[in-house]
């Protein structure tokens, strides 16, 4: 039997995380058959629920073999095998083939994947007392012998979330600002990309901001058994982008996806997304006279040209449905999207569309319709975009869409309540916050 459960995140209340840490124990307890009396504390057998999910935050499910005498751990490199990785620790052959045996209607000892950790705990007298193997990083594989013999069970190891103010000025661009402080490269850009999802309708972060522009943010930080992972949601955030104030607030909702709200409760979310793709800069706009590079001659260029890597994905800009996806001399491989209120949008010279993507399909915002390349007429890696409102092309970059519906007034009482405790803890890190961490001037 598998046995999958996952602790929720959120602000609950200690006593709710106790009772379902208490469901969890007993749980693994029937998974795989550890009697609810312990007689050795050493011994596997003897393992009790309590030893076996400690109250969180504790290091879980280490704690499960804290007395363990002795430990081996290591990580499968090509070639490894469960049989030869429990050999080398010191496993006789004959329980290694029983083990096998045991576990398999819950655990393919043969999909055992390269590069994925592991640890092997030991009793006295060497005797084995867990294997534990990770699939990815919060799945954890446990083998352990109960009342009913040996068996697996999965168990999904929960977060402990932190949140964390964080405050950056921008020199060059927001991944280099974001880096500039405590955090990582890698972390800085995943940052910037949820803050550039959060403010893509009014914020074009490769256009828009300036030297000496603020970022103040409070984002959960997410650990695994007391190691940093990465970032979960933005909580708050506050940026001050060429004189602007720009706001944000997660509210969650039960039975809906998150969404990001103005302190007022007013939806940052548009019909329209300021740009289709994450672009290095605009080599062309909206104009009636332009000389076209290859044609060299002056026509009109009824869209916006946005230089990016070749590969880059291009998003959907509004949802709607696919009205053609093809090919032709001067636009290449193109994509045409309708949408509600008369408008169409186009994506042109793109390397390839999206992998099934066919007329008549309906497609969200944010959806990949395919990527940049240099198709039909072009003379770099780049996608021109072309908006369409009633039959006539438009200036993608001079339309301000409305706002998507405030929140209903049966929803305010909740947001106020997520939105104070937020706010707050934003407020207080811009009140304490350290001397200024400038961005890296890239």
């Amino acid at each position: 039997m598998r046995l999958t459960v996952l602790i929720s995140r959120g602000v609950a209340g200690a006593t709710a995380a106790a009772l379902l840490v208490s469901m969890l124990g007993l749980a693994i307890i029937a998974a795989i058959g550890l009697p609810e009396r312990p007689t050795d504390p050493v011994s596997v057998s003897g393992v009790t629920a309590a030893r076996l999910v400690p109250p969180l935050p504790a290091p879980w499910p280490l704690s499960l073999a804290e007395h363990a005498a002795r430990t081996v751990e290591g990580e499968f490199h090509r070639g490894d095998t469960f049989a030869s990785v429990l050999r080398s620790a010191g496993v006789s052959a004959t329980l290694i083939d029983q083990l096998a045996r045991a576990v398999q209607p819950d655990f393919n000892v043969k999909r055992i994947r390269s590069g994925r950790p592991y640890k092997i705990y030991f009793a006295a007298h060497d005797e084995l007392l867990l294997f534990r193997y990770q699939p990815d990083r919060q799945r954890a594989i446990l083998v352990a012998e109960g009342r009913r013999g040996w068996g697996a069970t999965e168990i999904v190891v929960p977060y402990d979330i932190r949140p964390r103010f964080i405050h950056a000025v921008i020199r060059g661009s927001l991944e280099g600002a974001l880096a500039a402080t405590w955090m990582g490269r890698s972390d800085a850009i995943r940052l910037s990309h949820k803050l550039a999802g959060i403010f893509a309708w009014d914020i074009d972060f490769a256009a828009d901001l300036r030297v000496n522009d603020t970022v103040d943010v409070v984002v959960e930080q997410r650990f695994l058994e007391g190691g940093f992972v990465g970032f979960g949601d933005v909580l708050a955030a506050e940026l001050r982008i060429a004189g602007r104030t720009y706001n944000a607030v997660r509210y969650v909702r039960p039975g809906t996806a998150i969404a990001y709200f103005t302190p007022t409760g007013e939806s940052l979310q548009r019909a329209f997304l300021r740009s289709p793709v994450d672009f290095t800069r605009i080599s062309s706009r909206f104009s009636y006279r332009r000389m076209h590079p290859v044609l060299n001659v002056v026509r009109a260029h009824r869209g916006v040209d946005y230089v990016a890597p070749a590969g880059t994905p291009v998003h959907a800009t509004a949802t709607g449905t696919v009205t053609y996806v093809g090919r032709n001399a001067q636009a290449g491989n193109h994509v045409k999207i309708r949408h509600g209120g008369s408008y169409t949008s186009w994506y042109l010279h793109l390397s390839r569309p999206a992998d099934g993507l066919e007329v008549g399909d309906k497609v969200e915002q944010g959806e990949v319709l395919g990527y940049v390349g240099r198709t039909g007429l072009a003379t770099s890696n780049h996608l021109h975009y072309q908006l369409e409102q009633g039959g006539t092309f438009v200036d993608p970059l001079s339309i301000d869409f409305p706002a998507n519906a405030p929140l209903p007034s049966e929803q305010m009482a909740e947001f106020a309540l997520q939105r104070g405790v937020w706010i707050s803890r934003l407020r207080e890190g811009q009140i304490e916050r350290p001397v200024v961490l400038a961005g890296s001037g890239e």
